[in-house]
């Protein structure tokens, strides 16, 4: 009788699932990952098909995200074990492991940055700021990191100002559930790079405009159910008034796309988000100096800050852009240059474009 009870019961929960799989609407978008689900595949008589269709059922079980936040809290809490897939909590953090150092990706970084700075006249000053993964700033024993020290020797060879930041920052100058440093917290950045760049320190003012929704790309990896935080965007009364220039969204014009808040991936709130190509114009800036970027997504947040100091910053981001496109749309000439990137990027720098 019992195994009777236990076969009707499996029988059940098998029907159930089914039924509630072919009712509810499959979803597009898995905001807790923050990526796009796969969609069912046209038929193929090919081993690939059924790859396809296995992906398919994965990304659209019911209940999904409730039962990766069970086996995450399993791990964690029941096992006690140190990870859940490669990401790590502590101290109210999420982590993910970046390891083992990629030394290949290092010197391919190096390749293209070289390539790149053969477009520059000898009238550019050029400066390098290397920004460290927030894994940096925990102990060496809690989980197993990158050779930081490998990296920042290796970028040190490079024919570049190195302006030194590492010492600069701290574990709470990044967020809890996601990769990025917070913007609010970029003035000493800001100062540093004033010193060696020859620009004059100013203390601006702003206003912090808070957004308590934020969850990062760690909270959906994580599958821990938890509060979120707060994401700051600084505005004043210059950054309402700069003129901001977009390659991919020509119908943009501000230096924050509020509507990106809720979206996929509120950081994307700064300079709106991925773009290959952009000029901020800033006709009241304290010097007829420009400025052009080379960084990766760190430099959205922080590019704002600099607008007081140059008349004009062109943003180029050449994971998406190739020097043979940009360089017919930029004349290197007595610019400042910064070149700026994580250890995240060089040691995973395959998406870089010389």
């Amino acid at each position: 009788m019992k195994n009777k009870i236990l076969v009707f019961a499996f029988i059940i929960y098998i029907g159930v699932f089914s039924i509630l799989s072919v009712i509810i609407p499959d979803k597009k978008i898995s905001y807790t990952e923050r990526r796009k689900l796969n969609e069912f595949p046209n038929f193929e008589f090919t081993s690939s098909w059924i790859n396809d269709v296995d992906k398919y059922l994965l990304d659209h079980f019911i209940f999904r995200d409730d039962f990766r936040s069970i086996k995450a809290y399993y791990n964690f809490e029941i096992l006690n074990r140190f990870d859940n897939n490669g990401i790590y909590l502590k101290d109210n953090y999420i982590f993910k492991s970046i390891y083992p150092t990629n030394k290949d990706s290092v010197l391919n970084f190096k390749e293209k940055i070289n390539k790149i700075s053969t477009l520059f006249s000898e009238n550019n000053n050029v400066y390098f700021i290397l920004i460290p993964d927030k894994n940096y700033y925990l102990n060496s024993e809690d989980f197993l990191h990158i050779d930081y020290n490998y990296i920042f020797y290796e970028i040190n060879k490079l024919p570049f100002k190195n302006i030194y930041i590492k010492d600069l920052l701290e574990l709470s100058d990044y967020y809890q559930t996601d990769t990025h440093w917070k913007q609010e917290k970029l003035n000493k950045v800001i100062k540093k790079m004033s010193d060696e760049m020859n620009f004059k320190y100013e203390v601006i003012q702003y206003e912090e405009c808070v957004y308590d929704q934020f969850r990062g790309v760690y909270y959906g990896e994580s599958a821990i159910k938890r509060e979120s935080e707060k994401l700051i965007y600084l505005q004043n009364e210059t950054l309402n008034k700069v003129l901001v220039k977009y390659l991919e969204n020509d119908k943009f014009y501000g230096i924050y796309n509020k509507m990106k808040l809720v979206g996929i991936d509120s950081y994307d709130v700064y300079l709106d988000g991925a773009s290959s190509f952009i000029e901020i114009f800033n006709s009241n800036a304290t010097s007829n100096k420009e400025l052009v970027i080379f960084r990766d997504s760190f430099g959205s947040s922080l590019a704002p800050l600099l607008v007081n100091y140059y008349k004009k910053i062109t943003l180029i981001d050449n994971r998406y852009i190739s020097s043979d496109i940009f360089s017919n749309m930029i004349k290197f000439t007595d610019q400042d240059i910064l070149i700026m990137y994580s250890t995240l990027l060089i040691n995973d720098s395959s998406s870089l474009k010389g």
